[in-house]
């Protein structure tokens, strides 16, 4: 049964990936981001202003994933409910 719900937790996450308010970006490219702002931030070379940026971007990034990762366990519950 838990092999079945990572199944279906895949397949959700795959059709999950549009949100309303970043309708083109996936979780994978917002999850790249995020990282790729984190990887920024760290670097001495990078000024107080941008990494504020970086930041902001970061948990907008984070939210979008956060939604997405929240949507698909909400699914997963339903459908593990219904298998009960």
């Amino acid at each position: 049964m838990r092999l079945e719900c990572w199944a279906v937790a895949s397949r959700l996450l795959l059709i999950q990936r549009k949100v309303s308010d970043m309708a083109d970006k996936t979780f994978t490219e917002a999850l790249n981001n995020l990282q790729k702002a984190a990887t920024d931030i760290s670097k001495q070379a990078t000024t107080l202003e941008d990494s504020l940026k970086l930041f902001e971007e970061g948990i907008k990034e984070a939210d979008f994933c956060q939604k997405i990762l929240d949507e698909a366990e909400q699914k997963i519950t339903t459908y593990e409910l219904k298998e009960v």
